[in-house]
């Protein structure tokens, strides 16, 4: 199967913070080669990105996460004093929920399976109906982080606690293909411009705004990306910051036995050095990564040179 027969897919979102904002730069590539979104699954980030783009609200959520700065993100950190969670999240979730709207997932245009985990039964969730809104809250509250959301009495966390990129959902699907984005890839340091990949059957005004993207997304990362010639096992890690690589840790390595399990039939990784899990001011690099790393994979699978 190459990709030029292929219409229909099932797309798949992994979970990664901040990095899960490459999976609009995904979208936009795969939408732009004619490929036809028909079923969505995601964990975290992805869910959430999966959602905005079900319920035809991601050009909203897009527009608004490029604009922010880092003293912007400061102001959503509300500290839940006491409970579950360093943060109780209600500034930021009241904002997404402004977004959202008032949406049921079984009445979306677009199947989709919001993944999540209830700790105590210690087993993951599959929500596909219900609340929209409540099922995101769910499962983007990172552990110690964010405190847990209660839906039908359980008390649910991050789905990428036990599910990263959730293909299961998706096998069932009559879609031509299963598209899977993970934004857990191993780390990767670019190459310069004139080595980069041009995809040869793309209109050349298209071509031109992809290369527009790209270029600025080396420009901006070539030095962030792989080695950025700091030493960093001599910087002393923050609580914060222990937390929240202990948490992209497990969730990669969860994640390639997840995806070795059930390989879809294109995975396209962004490499887990492409942002920070809490660096949503980076938004316009993290989503330009996630187009150039969605036109290297597609190239890949269609046998491009």
């Amino acid at each position: 199967m190459t990709r030029k027969s292929i219409k229909d897919i099932s797309l798949v979102l992994g979970s990664g913070g901040a990095r899960g904002l490459a999976h609009i730069g995904a979208i936009r590539v795969l939408e732009a080669h004619g490929l036809q979104i028909r079923s969505l699954a995601g964990s975290s980030m992805g869910a959430l990105i999966a959602g905005f783009y079900a319920a035809g609200k991601l050009d909203d959520y897009e527009a608004w996460v490029r604009e922010l700065t880092e003293f912007n993100v400061l102001r959503f950190l509300d500290i839940a004093w006491g409970g579950s969670g360093m943060l109780k999240g209600d500034m930021l979730m009241g904002t997404l929920k402004d977004f959202i709207g008032d949406h049921r997932i079984e009445d979306l245009p677009i199947p989709l399976t919001i993944v999540a985990t209830d700790v105590r039964a210690r087993k993951e969730v599959w929500i596909n109906e219900g609340s929209l809104f409540d099922a995101i809250r769910a499962t983007i509250a990172v552990p110690t982080v964010f405190t847990p959301h209660l839906i039908k009495g359980r008390q649910l966390l991050d789905g990428g606690i036990l599910n990263p990129v959730p293909i299961a959902p998706t096998l069932q699907d009559t879609t031509d293909a299963i598209i899977a984005v993970s934004v857990s890839g191993e780390p990767k340091k670019l190459k310069p411009p004139s080595q980069q990949v041009k995809t040869a059957d793309k209109p050349e005004r298209q071509r031109s705004v992809y290369r527009k993207h790209i270029d600025q997304f080396i420009d901006n990362l070539q030095d962030r990306l792989g080695l950025n010639g700091k030493d960093e096992d001599t910087e002393q890690l923050s609580l914060a910051d222990a937390a929240m690589l202990s948490i992209d840790t497990m969730e990669a390595s969860i994640a390639r036995c997840k995806l070795a399990a059930y390989p879809p039939d294109l995975l396209i990784e962004v490499p887990i050095n492409t942002c920070g899990a809490h660096e949503f001011y980076r938004a316009r690099e993290v989503i330009a990564a996630g187009e150039y790393w969605t036109e290297q994979a597609l190239v890949r699978f269609n046998g491009e040179d």
